[in-house]
C-alpha cells in the first residue's frame, strides 16, 4: 500500500464517521485527534511529541504488555508498540478502529491488536503490565458509564501485580487546580505515585496543561 492510498482510506473513514457516528467527534474541526508524523497525518495532538513529552520510554521494555484505553485512531498505540511486547488498544468508535487497522497494516506492525469496545465491556483473559489512560476516565461524548471509582477498580483488575497505570487527567480536572484532589486521594489508596507532574496539552487550546501521573499498583 502506498502512503497516498493509506491517506485515501483514512479520510474515507473520517467521512464515514461524520455521516454515521452519532456521538461527539473529537477534533472534528481538524479531522484527526491524534497526529502521526511518520505517516504524514496532522492532528490536534501529535503522537511523537506527546510520547517525548510524557517521557515514558524508561518504563517500557520488550517483555511488557500494554493496554491503551480509548486509543482513538491508534497512532499512540502503534508508536508505543516498537518498545514493548504487545499492545491492545480499546476504542468504542468503529471508524477510529478502522483507521487504526489500516495504519497498522500499512506500517506492517504485528504486535498490536485493536478492539472495538467500550472499556466497560472489554474483557481480557490475561493481566497486563502497563495501562495507558489518557483523559479517558470520563468523556464528554457520554459513552463512558463508569464513575471514577468503578473505572479505577476495573483498571486494577486488569493490571498485573506491581503493574503501572500511566494516567493523564481530563482537561477540566485542572480548573480549578483543586478539582483533581478527590481523584488523587483515591488513587493514593490503590497505587504508589512514582511521578506527579504537568504535561502540555494541545487540545482543547484554552487548557494548556494536564496532570500526568505514573502510578504503580500496590
Amino acid at each position: 500500500m502506498k502512503l497516498k492510498e493509506l491517506h485515501t482510506k483514512l479520510y474515507h473513514h473520517l467521512d464515514e464517521q461524520s455521516k454515521n457516528w452519532n456521538s461527539f467527534i473529537y477534533a472534528q474541526e481538524k479531522g484527526f485527534y491524534q497526529g502521526f508524523e511518520e505517516i504524514k497525518v496532522d492532528g490536534c495532538r501529535p503522537t511523537e511529541k506527546r510520547f517525548k513529552d510524557y517521557d515514558i520510554k524508561k518504563y517500557l521494555s520488550k517483555n511488557k504488555t500494554v493496554l491503551d484505553i480509548g486509543c482513538n485512531c491508534g497512532f499512540f498505540s502503534l508508536y508505543t508498540s516498537r518498545f514493548v511486547k504487545q499492545v491492545n488498544g480499546v476504542e468504542i468508535n468503529p471508524h477510529l478502529i478502522a483507521i487504526a487497522n489500516d495504519t497498522q497494516e500499512y506500517m506492517d506492525i504485528k504486535n498490536v491488536k485493536f478492539h472495538t469496545s467500550s472499556f466497560e465491556n472489554f474483557v481480557s483473559t490475561e493481566n497486563v503490565d502497563i495501562i495507558l489512560s489518557f483523559a479517558n476516565d470520563s468523556t464528554i461524548d457520554g459513552n463512558t458509564k463508569f464513575n471514577f471509582t468503578e473505572y479505577i477498580e476495573k483498571i486494577l483488575s486488569l493490571l498485573a501485580p506491581e503493574g503501572l497505570l500511566i494516567f493523564e487527567s481530563q482537561a477540566l480536572d485542572n480548573i480549578p487546580p483543586t478539582k483533581f484532589m478527590p481523584k488523587l486521594e483515591f488513587l493514593k489508596t490503590k497505587f504508589s505515585i512514582l511521578e506527579n507532574r504537568k504535561v502540555f496539552s494541545e487540545y482543547p487550546i484554552n487548557i494548556p496543561e494536564r496532570i500526568f501521573l505514573i502510578l504503580q499498583k500496590r
